[in-house]
């Protein structure tokens, strides 16, 4: 794989550099434009045979490990970092669902960048990470979110996943009328402390008229 790309950019280099060898010579990049824009890749540029490289080593894990080609798809993005200065970041999309490969996301993800780092020992330099792109239309089967008791112990998790118990009607409205009925009763209750409250009130703040003497 290492010597076959490595024959390809030689192959390139000759091309541009021997006019009259009956290869047509590559197109140079116009002075200025050596570094790439925001959001585009020029082909002759740097990043453009990074993404080159980049998607050949991609295509070779995947057959590799028996992943249909077209399941990941690769995407170069130009980036600049504060911290890091110019770079860019791989980002795989994800074309069709399949736990499997869910599964062993991670796994595949640090095998393609150990072989990047392999064939390019200087990546860490411009590659500033990967990252995943999920654009699988109506292939999963999950697009809702669970109950919240499937992330916590074994035990809550069955049970999250369990078909739900389906409470009759009747036993539905009882509880219903017991919830109105204690909301009742609590009403009730603070409307009688206001009650005593007031009159306990009205007893200490007026005195019983005192005939008055005769003068």
């Amino acid at each position: 794989m290492k010597q076959v790309f490595e024959r390809l950019l030689g192959l390139k280099n000759k091309a541009a550099d021997r006019p009259d060898s009956g290869l047509k010579p590559a197109a140079r990049t116009p002075a200025g434009t050596n570094r790439d824009s925001q959001h585009t890749i020029e082909d002759n540029s740097d990043n453009g045979t990074r993404r080159q490289l980049v998607q050949m080593l991609l295509r070779d894990c995947l057959r590799r490990h028996g992943i249909a080609t077209e399941w990941v798809e690769c995407q170069m993005l130009v980036v600049n970092s504060r911290s890091r200065g110019p770079g860019m970041y791989v980002r795989l999309v994800l074309r069709h669902w399949d736990t499997r490969l869910m599964t062993y996301a991670l796994a595949f993800q640090n095998e393609l960048l150990a072989a990047i780092t392999q064939f390019e020992p200087q990546s860490a330099t411009w590659l500033h990470g990967i990252s995943w792109e999920f654009k699988v239309g109506d292939s999963c089967p999950y697009p809702d979110m669970p109950d919240p008791a499937i992330w916590g112990p074994p035990a809550l998790a069955a049970a999250a996943t369990a078909a739900p118990a389906v409470l009759p009607a009747a036993d539905i409205e009882d509880d219903v009328m017991r919830d109105l009925k204690d909301l009742q009763n609590m009403f009730a209750a603070r409307d009688a402390s206001i009650e005593q409250e007031a009159a306990l009130g009205a007893h200490t703040d007026f005195q019983p008229t005192q005939p008055s003497g005769l003068g």
